[in-house]
């Protein structure tokens, strides 16, 4: 077969890579970038037969990573009943009923995405509601943020959960305080309804990883973060080699694994470019959607309620330490400002024996970091990590910050106070729970506003980052940290061609408004386009 070139020509290249930052054309060889022009169309010889791809005068930037999902999760909620929009019990149950109108008896139905913060009232539901519509099916839910699972009488039945039933460590059963039933609502580990759900088969987990993987590269993302289970970890080397999976992952599976990883010999970074072991993943606490974030004060008009401790310290020390001795990176759930200091605590202990790389080369992450406190701010100066953050989640949650968390919110997603500090910033979508848009991400890091540009200033705006900082948290640092920053991340001789193109450059937007509107036109992997509007 006769080599060949791509040329992508006439196009406004922002490359992020400082020596070189903006270029009109980019030669690509083998999925490679070699060189870049600053002449829109340029007659380079020398590389064998010349591609040239026209670009049409679009934007191009840095393909991006998104730094959390859950990868699985993104495919099956791509395919369940979506009722985000409701905004009552009555109207969940509703769309529930058109959804599953003809399904057979018996027949186990999902929902997802409920947020009953954004019900008139603000009440959690109960199983009363799912059990009128649907006597004979079992019926489960997650919530947006996940952390809670909604079901009916059938689905208790399944799983044996009673009056009885004790909780969980680290999770809760609702149950009603004058009957001592379950109410159908369980909180993060009360994982027995979960644990009796119909698993699907490896070829549908396939199609599921499919097709999360389209939706991804249709939002400009070739790289993703994933915390996911070993199965899953599994079904992606075998789609390794299949033509229509095309998204690189890093994963990062249970932490109750650890001991396999172990005897396995497995660390952090072993695989390629395509599929590479991250580490393992923890859970310190709950969300703030679910109250269930762990806070050092009460939850503002819950004088009882200061969130699920999911972790103890001694088993948090103890794991990590395992972890670093054998060469294992964690990245580890904390939102709660009590949380996030037990977290930074045993970091700032362990990194005395265990000093991270100097470029926090599979440092250990912190995930979401939602909350901090005044404590916080000295803790953070005595240790090293990266701050792995979701900047989408202010649409949903600033105004729930200030109703729970009153004037603590003032510490809440605190982006400029985790890089002052030195802590390498990478943006995620915590997909499903969030919209994986990263424009939305964007936008919501630079502004600090929801989709209605509320609040008017923006929530909190001493926090706000430079378009520079974000767009590096989404493309540039992600890569570095997971051991890959000489491969991707910028748009330069010698890395991957993976890129996006855009209908508008996003540093010359005649509003900062503009930004959340961005569409990307297409997506390329090693310099084969994988989406195109």
């Amino acid at each position: 077969m006769k080599d060949f070139s791509l040329l992508f020509e006439n196009a406004r290249i922002n490359t992020l890579d400082a020596n070189h930052p903006l270029a009109r054309a980019m030669l690509v060889s083998q999925g490679n970038i070699i060189a870049l022009f600053d002449d829109p169309m340029p007659s380079p010889s020398g590389y064998g037969d010349l591609h040239r791809i026209k670009c049409e005068n679009l934007v191009m930037l840095p393909a991006f990573t998104d730094s959390h999902v859950h990868l699985m999760h993104t495919g099956e909620n791509l395919e369940t009943v979506d009722v985000s929009e409701a905004h009552s019990e009555q109207e969940v149950v509703a769309i529930l009923r058109k959804a599953f109108h003809d399904k057979p008896r018996g027949e186990w139905l999902q929902g997802s995405r409920w947020v009953y913060n954004q019900w008139t009232p603000p009440d959690l539901p109960s199983k009363k509601s799912l059990d009128q519509a649907f006597p004979d099916n079992p019926v489960y839910l997650f919530s947006k943020c996940g952390h809670l699972l909604w079901v009916n009488s059938p689905a208790l039945k399944a799983a044996g959960v009673t009056a009885d039933t004790p909780d969980p460590p680290g999770g809760a059963i609702q149950k009603d305080s004058v009957t001592g039933e379950p109410t159908g609502i369980f909180k993060e580990n009360a994982d027995a309804v979960y644990k009796v759900i119909p698993p699907f088969s490896d070829a549908r987990k396939k199609d599921l990883l499919k097709n999360a993987a389209r939706y991804f590269n249709r939002f400009g993302f070739v790289n993703v973060h994933a915390n996911d289970s070993s199965s899953v970890f599994s079904l992606l080397q075998d789609l390794q080699s299949d033509p229509d999976f095309s998204l690189n992952v890093v994963i990062y599976i249970p932490d109750s694994l650890l001991d396999s990883l172990i005897q396995s010999g497995l660390k952090s970074g072993f695989g390629d470019d395509s599929l590479r072991l991250g580490g393992i993943k923890l859970f310190l606490d709950g969300s703030l959607g679910g109250r269930t974030a762990w806070l050092y004060e009460p939850y503002e008009n819950e004088p009882d309620n200061t969130g699920i401790c999911a972790m103890e310290r001694p088993i948090l020390t103890q794991t990590l330490l395992r972890a670093k001795s054998h060469g294992i990176s964690s990245m580890t759930h904390a939102i709660g400002d009590r949380a996030v200091n037990m977290l930074l605590e045993t970091y700032a202990e362990l990194q005395k024996d265990y000093p991270p790389h100097p470029d926090c080369i599979f440092a250990d992450r912190i995930e979401h970091f939602q909350m901090i406190s005044e404590k916080t701010q000295s803790l953070l100066k005595q240790c090293r990590g990266v701050a792995s953050v979701q900047p989408i989640h202010i649409f949903g949650d600033w105004a729930a910050a200030d109703d729970h968390w009153g004037k603590r919110a003032r510490y809440a997603y605190a982006f400029q106070t985790m890089v002052q500090a030195g802590f390498p910033l990478v943006f995620g979508s915590d997909s499903p729970v969030e919209p994986i848009n990263p424009f939305w991400g964007i936008y919501a890091a630079v502004e600090r506003k929801d989709q209605d540009s509320l609040p008017p200033n923006g929530w909190r705006p001493e926090q706000k980052l430079s378009l520079s900082r974000a767009l590096e948290a989404f493309c540039v640092t992600p890569p570095i940290i997971v051991g890959e920053g000489a491969r991707k991340g910028t748009l330069s001789p010698g890395k991957r061609a993976d890129f996006v193109l855009l209908d508008q450059d996003p540093f010359h937007v005649s509003s900062p408004e503009i930004l959340k509107d961005i569409r990307i036109m297409a997506t390329a992997s090693k310099g084969t386009f994988v989406y195109r509007a």
